[in-house]
């Protein structure tokens, strides 16, 4: 684990050194936060109405899903959200992609470069977030089915999830460079992987525990704010500002590692395409974004 650990950050670091460079690249993240953020509110606020029909989400919602009208208007429902709220990430993530090819190219960035590629792939990325939405909700609900079959069940619902994460590792990558449709975009990100790591591949790890290392941070500071609260009364201001700022922090580390993670995925795709590594980016860690299982 401190191995992956370390090894994240080091790759959180070698990113942070184009992010520097272009520190507006972070407004794309924003703005898929914020869209986001904005949907999720819109979509509580349209339920307020509901919730004495649901009995007030508790019990009686799952009375109401019980009812086959209602389990199939709300998974329908659930699933146009979560539609909606991947298109948003992948338009961002697309125009993310498209200035950290150019900053790591050594060619000027902009926001709205990168904005108007993104929606110059406007088809494109609605088919993808589709087709994410899709297996992503098809490939969980086989995972908890595969769960009750005990560890053997866990580990192929693991190796599934990783196949598939692997496989498609570029295709956001791909649309935005080279504009081609999602399912073009899944062959051409396979055969990428394939051609620079082989089939059998493991994951090093990426900035998964670097993410959960702020977020405890973040964590830390929400429970000291709650403490402060508890401790000097509900009218003291203090801990209430103490956990606003615990829940700031995990937002802003949030975004930031989630542009240092694509400008990462950048320089990879870079290299899997080109076999040369930019500069800005440190060779080993690019090429041992995946490694061969016996090696």
């Amino acid at each position: 684990m401190w191995r992956r650990l370390g090894r994240g950050w080091s790759m959180a670091r070698a990113s942070f050194s184009v992010l520097k460079r272009y520190p507006r690249l972070t407004i794309l993240p924003v703005i898929s936060t914020g869209v986001s953020l904005l949907v999720v509110g819109l979509l509580f606020l349209s339920l307020l109405p509901q919730l004495p029909r649901l009995h007030a989400l508790t019990g009686g919602v799952w009375q109401w899903l019980g009812e086959d009208s209602g389990r199939v208007w709300y998974f329908l429902a659930l699933f146009v959200v979560v539609y909606a709220l991947t298109a948003v990430a992948v338009f961002c993530n697309v125009a993310l992609i498209h200035c950290a090819l150019r900053a790591l190219a050594g060619e000027e960035a902009s926001i709205r470069g990168g904005l108007a590629t993104a929606s110059g792939r406007l088809p494109q990325i609605l088919g993808w977030a589709l087709v994410v939405s899709t297996i992503g909700i098809a490939l969980k609900v086989l995972h908890n089915f595969l769960e009750n079959l005990g560890f053997i069940g866990e580990l192929l619902g693991g190796v599934l999830e990783f196949g598939w994460s692997a496989s498609t590792y570029f295709v956001v990558p791909v649309l935005a460079a080279e504009g081609v449709g999602p399912i073009a975009g899944i062959r051409r990100s396979a055969a990428l992987v394939r051609g620079k790591w082989g089939e059998s591949l493991a994951g090093e790890g990426r900035f998964g525990l670097v993410t959960v290392l702020f977020l405890l941070q973040a964590a830390l500071v929400l429970v000291v704010g709650l403490s402060l609260t508890n401790e000097y009364g509900a009218g003291a201001l203090i801990g209430p500002l103490v956990m606003a700022l615990g829940v700031l922090y995990a937002l802003g580390a949030m975004m930031v590692l989630q542009a240092l993670n694509v400008i990462f995925q950048a320089g990879v795709y870079v290299y899997a395409r080109t076999g040369r590594v930019p500069p800005a980016l440190d060779a080993d860690l690019v090429a041992g974004a995946f490694r061969r299982k016996d090696a």
